[in-house]
């Protein structure tokens, strides 16, 4: 028969164990819906750039930021498509860009390349926006007297901060363990800070035909040089008529090319088989300005 001090003993162990496995499974609870929420913020800022750049109900505008000495400043406009109230908190994140046009986060610059982080200031740092009426976030270039001259690029994150889910709306485990899941939307804009005289030169190269689930693409690479990135619009062109357009492609300094598949309007390139295509990279939002780049395809 056990004594009373084995009793009270064993009631204390119970205790213990009972208060280290709630413990463990809030701290579950906590890490498991932060991973989960840092997880869709960093998807939905791999979103390729559009004009306006848009998530959820946030729409940003316009899409790209550009400093230098003659440009120090800049207002981006910040609208909720929504049909209710919504907050965003910005901050400054580091992207890498690989072959493939993928973004992702980095802490070490690539060679040849800088972080614009430290060199810009913005305000504010945190908006609520109401439906229907559009608030700014001003930036402001800020240039040390030792900057070494070249191309400096970091991201400003909009990311929507979630409210809090009431105890009905979370689901249970078997455990008993409390999961709170809710999307978070995220977009990022590049702030591009340029120093000195820079030239880039891009050449288009691997230009071939591919195929899609039947439809017909064109497969090619931007090779890029110089001390600043590249960005403009890819265009096909079947003749004069315009058989295909890829809007907004930047090939950023941390990779020398980045591989592009084109999609083209199948109802065009019916009336010209075996045509040569004309492939044009131009600058962005500018088709009368000197092409960056040209290569020809043939569709069979």
């Amino acid at each position: 028969m056990k004594n009373n001090s084995d009793i009270i003993a064993a009631d204390h162990n119970n205790s213990t164990s009972i208060r280290k496995e709630l413990c463990n499974r809030e701290n579950f609870k906590v890490k498991l819906f932060f991973l989960l929420s840092l997880s869709f913020s960093l998807l939905s800022s791999l979103i390729p750039a559009s004009s306006p750049q848009a998530a959820g109900g946030l729409v940003v505008t316009p899409q790209l930021v550009e400093l230098d000495s003659r440009n120090r400043s800049t207002v981006l406009t910040l609208a909720n498509r929504g049909d209710k109230p919504e907050t965003y908190r910005i901050s400054v994140i580091n992207y890498r860009m690989d072959d493939q046009g993928n973004l992702f986060p980095t802490g070490t610059p690539a060679a040849d390349e800088g972080f614009a982080e430290g060199l810009f200031r913005y305000a504010p740092r945190q908006v609520t926006l109401e439906p229907g009426k559009p608030q700014t976030v001003r930036i402001l270039y800020r240039r040390p007297a030792t900057l070494a001259e070249g191309e400096y690029r970091s991201h400003l994150l909009f990311q929507q901060v979630p409210e809090a889910l009431p105890q009905a709306a979370s689901s249970s485990t078997q455990a008993g363990l409390s999961v709170e899941i809710k999307t978070i939307f995220g977009i990022t804009i590049p702030v591009l800070v340029r120093h000195g005289q820079l030239e880039s030169q891009g050449q288009l190269t691997n230009i071939q035909p591919s195929q899609h689930n039947g439809e017909k693409n064109i497969s090619l690479r931007i090779a890029r040089s110089g001390k600043q990135s590249l960005r403009g619009d890819l265009v096909a062109l079947a003749g004069r008529t315009e058989v295909g357009r890829l809007n907004n492609v930047a090939v950023y300094l941390s990779t020398p090319y980045r591989d592009v598949v084109m999609p083209l309007q199948q109802d065009k390139l019916s009336v010209a088989p075996g045509q040569d295509i004309l492939i044009e990279y131009r600058p962005r939002g500018d088709d009368k300005a000197p092409v960056i780049a040209t290569g020809k395809a043939i569709i069979n």
